[in-house]
């Protein structure tokens, strides 16, 4: 069974899940240059300034926290939100690639593969159509329909997420 499949799958990088581990290491990476910057300030030119001790973690935090918005928001213009997703199913195992990155999930560790509609009733009233696949010992994958395929009304079969759900009811996974 090796089946090829290519859709657009939505890639919010604000509901990115990674984003606060992101930030909490450029804090401690800022705050460390920052730390160092100033005891070679002091060092060297013997400079001492109660003040730049002080806010040095809110300092170190501030510009993290720039930097990574900065990231993600080019992040998202330049993607304008879309992903490609390749999908290869094999005879054991689901074959994902992701920007670049394969990931690779075994038939035997997927528990169920769910279809929802979700609507998000208190900023938008806009929505999506959500597949979750549930694994065991880990944790779960979520792909999204894109923006443009949600304003099209398209329903759930129209979309490139129901060529993947299909292909997963074809392998003989639980399908919800």
């Amino acid at each position: 069974m090796n089946q090829s499949y290519q859709i657009t799958v939505n890639d919010s990088a604000l509901s990115t899940k990674r984003w606060g581990l992101h930030a909490a290491f450029l804090f401690m990476g800022c705050y460390a240059v920052e730390f160092l910057a100033y005891c070679l300030i002091d060092h060297i030119f013997g400079i001492y300034n109660y003040y730049v001790e002080e806010y040095m973690p809110e300092g170190a935090f501030v510009i993290a926290l720039l930097i990574v918005c900065v990231y993600y928001a080019l992040r998202e213009k330049r993607t304008k939100g879309v992903m490609q997703l390749k999908l290869q199913f094999d005879n054991d195992a689901i074959r994902l690639n992701v920007n670049r990155r394969q990931h690779v999930v075994r038939y035997h560790d997927i528990t169920e593969v769910r279809k929802i509609m979700v609507i998000d009733r208190t900023h938008t009233e806009k929505g999506c159509y959500r597949m979750t696949i549930k694994c065991r010992g880990k944790g779960s994958l979520e792909f999204e329909t894109t923006q443009q395929e949600y304003e099209a009304h398209l329903d759930f079969e129209e979309t490139d997420l129901a060529a993947f759900y299909n292909a997963c009811k074809e392998a003989g996974l639980k399908c919800c």
